[in-house]
């Protein structure tokens, strides 16, 4: 189980405003709502003392009554074995042995973001430990899919075209297409791109600079990536090292 999850970030914020130009599409999270007022997509309450798991998806929005802050745990994973379903599950804490205590044992831990990074991964495997079974599990893909997932997260992004990913997994470009999007819900080249955006945030939240992080990723000019990046995210690369997010 340890090896189906991987933690990228995790902290306990207020008043969490990076919600409104998240950095990432493809990571599954976790929320713990502490106190406040949320909604996720606008229209789903998120209630106290319970516990949501969010799937990875970029119509991906929570937003807060800006007149209650929200006050909140979260835990950012990646799972390439679970990592789309169709909407968040909700967990009442006081329902699952142990959950409810755990969490308000992380509220009073996570003091500041070494403390989250440091302690982060024991909690995070603890919390899985109790919510497994909530998890929901993907339909298996095929062969043809899951062949070309793991050579994209393996693969030098340079590398990463349809054409070149249908060559190496040996299959014909239109039927590596219709079965990725059947499977997936996205086309490759979308899937790709969400890859490349979500690569890109980390190298400028770890502390490149947009000319080093255009030019890791292979494109041509920093308009060009700039532009990509905007296009993907809403939000300029120059921004995003202002956001309010924990650093890798």
């Amino acid at each position: 189980m340890e090896n189906e999850y991987t933690l990228e970030h995790c902290g306990h914020i207020y008043n969490p405003t990076v919600w409104e130009k998240y950095p990432f599409y493809m990571t599954n999270r976790i929320h713990f709502i502490i106190s406040g007022t949320a909604y996720y997509r606008e229209t789903r309450l998120l209630k106290k003392n319970h516990l949501y798991i969010f799937p990875m998806n970029p119509a991906f929005v929570v937003t807060q009554d800006a007149s209650d802050p929200v006050d909140h745990i979260f835990f950012d994973f990646r799972s390439y074995t679970n990592n789309f379903f169709t909407d968040m599950v909700e967990i009442d804490c006081s329902s699952v042995p142990g959950l409810l205590s755990l969490m308000n044992s992380v509220k009073e831990a996570f003091t500041d973001w070494d403390v989250s990074k440091k302690l982060g991964p024991s909690y995070f495997q603890t919390v899985i430990a109790l919510i497994n079974d909530y998890i929901p599990v993907n339909v298996p893909k095929s062969a043809v899919t899951q062949a070309a997932v793991d050579f994209i997260h393996s693969a030098d992004v340079h590398d990463l075209t349809v054409s070149s990913i249908a060559e190496h997994i040996n299959v014909n470009e239109d039927h590596f297409i219709r079965c990725f999007r059947k499977d997936m819900g996205y086309t490759p080249h979308k899937y790709i791109a969400m890859y490349k955006a979500d690569m890109a945030a980390r190298m400028l939240l770890a502390g490149k600079n947009v000319s080093e992080a255009a030019d890791a990723l292979g494109f041509s000019s920093v308009s060009s990536f700039s532009t990509f990046f905007k296009n993907e995210r809403n939000i300029a690369p120059s921004e995003v090292r202002n956001l309010n997010f924990p650093r890798a």
